[in-house]
């Protein structure tokens, strides 16, 4: 009789022991993300009428192009954190190959005196119906998320240097020293260049931009390849002392590469503003220094300020 118990008892056991096995079966899905997955992502096809806007071909170009670092990934609502690209991020929880919800919200790190990562908040959520199966990896590039912005995001300024330039050297008699528009890689950018003929420093005003006060996130965004470091103040008409220029942050020189960057320009407004509305108007500052005995070149392009209200 003893034997017949510890037989029964060592099967159900072993029984036990099989479907707890089964049910922790930690086997993930990856979704695998590069950056060829956030190439010409964002459909600007329609953005003149939704926006009720005019921009031309180089604006809307402009507008299609990022350099997103980061992605936060959301699977059937469940939040996988954010990720550096590439990555390959892994899912639980899937059983066989499942129909599933996916989410890719890129993202970059803002500069500045905020040092944390955005998503991008001017975009349209893109809900994507996968098939995720366990022990596989999906490939998202295969089948890139397409966005379009949101009708709410606005952009009061934007530059592109197509003609023309909207700055200004804060002492006029030294108007060489400005971005003025040039041919350069294959497309109109601003170029400033410093040689000991013409002075070693450069200050350039931007005109006055409006930009919101509240509830709102206001980033100002610039692609830059230049051989010194530039440095991003501000102005404010609402500020206590209109005068006083509140630093944004700047950016190392990049001589080799065009870079993307990216400012926070929320806090600095909200934390500043000294008076009564709901609107101000800023005024970007850019300063550098270039080399005694060299010429310096400094480039930007697609300069946009951009909003969107958060509440």
């Amino acid at each position: 009789m003893k034997k017949y118990i510890y037989l029964i008892v060592s099967v159900l056991s072993i029984t036990l022991l099989l479907g707890s096995c089964k049910e922790n079966d930690l086997t993930p899905v990856y979704i695998h993300v590069t950056e060829k997955t956030f190439e010409d992502c964002i459909d600007v096809s329609n953005f003149n009428e939704t926006h009720e806007q005019n921009f031309d071909q180089e604006q809307l170009e402009a507008l299609k192009r990022h350099k997103f670092t980061h992605v936060n990934v959301y699977v059937n609502n469940k939040n996988l954190g954010c990720w550096q690209i590439p990555c390959k991020v892994p899912v639980l929880g899937i059983s066989g190959a499942d129909t599933s919800t996916l989410v890719l919200l890129p993202a970059f790190p803002i500069s500045g005196m905020s040092n944390t990562i955005w998503s991008y908040p001017f975009l349209n959520i893109c809900r994507q119906k996968v098939v995720l199966q366990k022990g596989t990896t999906y490939e998202t590039e295969q089948n890139p998320p397409r966005y379009v912005y949101s009708e709410y995001a606005r952009f009061p300024f934007f530059q592109t240097f197509s003609n023309s330039t909207p700055f200004m050297p804060s002492d006029t008699s030294r108007s060489k020293l400005n971005l003025l528009p040039v041919l350069y890689d294959g497309k109109n950018v601003g170029e400033l260049v410093m040689s000991d003929s013409t002075a070693r420093s450069f200050d350039i005003y931007s005109p006055q931009i409006p930009m919101p006060v509240g509830n709102y996130r206001v980033l100002l965004e610039i692609r830059y390849k230049t051989e010194c470091p530039v440095d991003i103040s501000m102005k404010m008409s609402t500020a206590i002392n209109p005068h006083m220029a509140y630093p944004i942050g700047g950016f190392f020189a990049s001589p080799n590469e065009w870079k993307t960057i990216h400012f926070d320009l929320t806090n600095t407004i909200n934390n500043n503003h000294n008076a009564a509305g709901t609107a101000t108007l800023g005024t970007l500052i850019f300063s550098g220094a270039g080399e005694k005995g060299k010429v310096s070149h400094v480039r930007i392009d697609d300069v946009k300020v951009v909003y969107i209200r958060t509440a």
